[in-house]
């Protein structure tokens, strides 16, 4: 795979417009309302891959794409909300498949608990530097003032 961060970024990019794509495609199973996102079917990859085969047979969609668009999508805050709040999971059609097992909630849990504290720590981290050039500004100001 692409390593340098022009390469990254146009990945990412796609990977972006790929999930778009999917929302468009399967609007009962895909959604970026919070409220109706809910827990994917395990193995849904190899449905959007049979789905997607049979209607573009010239320009197939690359398996990379489409895992990492469900990684993506599977790893946002709303979606592990979803998990943990025991919705059923769907199909491409939206129709309800399976419930979600208790293993997979704790580990939404998980998931999600670490995205809080990885967030707070970038709020913390953010407030601090914050606080130092507000120091900084202050100083330079007095020394400007006692250097008149």
């Amino acid at each position: 795979m692409s390593n340098t961060p022009n390469q990254k970024h146009r990945r990412a990019q796609r990977t972006s417009a790929f999930i778009q794509v999917l929302i468009a495609r399967y609007p009962d199973c895909f959604s970026t309302e919070r409220a109706k996102i809910r827990p994917l079917a395990i193995g849904i990859e190899k449905a959007i891959r049979a789905s997607l085969d049979a209607d573009n047979a010239d320009e197939p969609t690359p398996s990379w794409l489409i895992r990492q668009a469900l990684a993506r999508y599977t790893r946002s805050p709303a979606y592990l909300e979803s998990i943990i709040a025991g919705t059923e999971r769907i199909d491409l059609d939206g129709k309800i498949v399976e419930p979600v097992t208790e293993a997979a909630i704790e580990q939404a849990k998980t998931q999600r608990n670490e995205q809080k504290s990885r967030a707070a720590e970038r709020r913390r981290v953010h407030a601090e530097a914050a606080a130092e050039q507000k120091r900084r500004e202050k100083l330079e100001q007095l020394a400007e003032r006692f250097n008149q």
